[in-house]
């Protein structure tokens, strides 16, 4: 069932696919992975469907946590500013 939240993040209204590499840690992590997968379709030829099936669950994990994620933090924001409307005693 998808919700608010589900279309706020799925809309990119915020451009929330963008990533910022400020100090280049995107760029060298995403280096190693490619690296690390040529070197196993290099070391292991024959299995280059479970490899694609492994990348795809694994892509397909990442992206239910980052909406999860996404979810959570739009919540505790919500609550934040909840919060802070209270009147102060």
């Amino acid at each position: 069932m998808r919700n608010i939240l589900d279309e706020l993040y799925e809309y990119d209204l915020f451009h929330l696919t963008e990533i910022e590499d400020t100090d280049g840690a995107y760029k060298a992590t995403l280096d190693r992975l490619v690296k690390a997968e040529a070197e196993l379709r290099k070391a292991y030829p024959d299995s280059t469907d479970i490899l694609d099936e492994y990348q795809s669950a694994d892509i397909d994990l990442h992206n239910l946590s980052n909406r999860n994620e996404f979810r959570k933090g739009f919540k505790i924001g919500a609550q934040l500013v909840l919060e802070m409307i209270k009147p102060i005693k």
